[in-house]
């Protein structure tokens, strides 16, 4: 194909391109993945995956970049910092979450617009890749608000035809940069090995992806680092976790094993909770951070 024939293509409607490069895909934000180059088309990109494409297809598309606005997206500086290691963050908050949402194509633009009005404190979408998106949040999600995810995505699915899995990374507080950027790493490392042994949920949460990793023996260097800070055997509250795990979550009764006042306990509970991101009164949080302490 000449490169006027390839530049004819690539002004066309995205069905017309379906016809010359039918591994294509549409969505509203360029790729960050490198294994795909991004077309603008319009108000939407159009997506290549490099390993359909011939040798001569991928110089016509890096000789036109010019003229036809190919890219290897430059994306947001969230983008640059997380996916391609370059330059820095352009701010940092006290709290920060990755909500990770997996699809089997490159999501529809106005399912994309529905979740940003959906989840609360939005920062940036992150594509990952053509099957991956991150949303950075400057903002713990609420548990009430997981909750309502979870009943929310099977309407989704059938609403846009694409089967979606939710995972909902930890609540990071007042971490630094490059803490921020390994942990979103091996986020994303965890998912990716979770789903290759496992399906079905819709929903995932940090806690019940951890608990799967210690127990299949996975390890995630970065993510040990920071619990440890927050779960040692010299800790006061690897006392408070073993406390509540042999009362089965019971607050009144852990109190009184460990002779302290119920409101002491709770204080001690929600200044965990924002340090470390682990609810204890929660049962995936609770067995994670008791299966925690005995490995390490």
């Amino acid at each position: 194909m000449c490169y006027n024939g390839l530049k004819t293509v690539m002004k066309g409607m995205a069905m017309e391109l379906k016809d010359y490069f039918p591994e294509m895909q549409v969505g509203p934000h360029p790729l960050g993945d490198k294994e795909w180059v991004s077309v603008k088309e319009g108000d939407q990109y159009v997506h290549f995956p490099k390993s359909c494409l011939s040798e001569k297809e991928r110089l016509l598309l890096e000789v036109g970049l010019d003229q036809c606005e190919v890219l290897q997206p430059l994306g947001s500086p969230w983008q640059r910092y997380l996916l391609d290691h370059q330059g820095n963050p352009p701010q940092l908050f006290e709290t920060s979450q990755f909500i990770y949402l997996n699809h089997q194509q490159a999501l529809p633009a106005d399912l994309v617009e529905l979740l940003q009005q959906m989840i609360a404190g939005l920062e940036v979408i992150l594509p990952i890749s053509a099957t991956q998106t991150a949303f950075l949040c400057r903002q713990a999600v609420s548990i009430k608000v997981l909750r309502w995810l979870e009943d929310l995505l099977p309407t989704l699915e059938s609403d846009f035809g694409l089967a979606l899995t939710m995972f909902v990374g930890n609540a990071w507080y007042q971490v630094a940069a490059g803490t921020l950027r390994e942990c979103f790493e091996e986020e994303c490392q965890l998912l990716t090995a979770y789903l290759r042994q496992q399906s079905g949920r819709k929903l995932l949460t940090f806690s019940g992806l951890m608990l799967w990793s210690l127990l299949s023996h996975h390890t995630f260097l970065a993510l040990t680092r920071q619990f440890q800070q927050f779960l040692s055997p010299q800790s006061d509250m690897a006392d408070v976790v073993h406390a509540l795990w042999s009362e089965h979550g019971n607050l009144v009764q852990t109190a009184q094993r460990l002779y302290i006042h119920r409101n002491s306990l709770q204080y001690k509970l929600d200044k965990f909770a924002q340090q470390s991101g682990l609810h204890l009164k929660q049962l995936d949080d609770l067995a994670f951070a008791h299966l925690f302490l005995l490995k390490y």
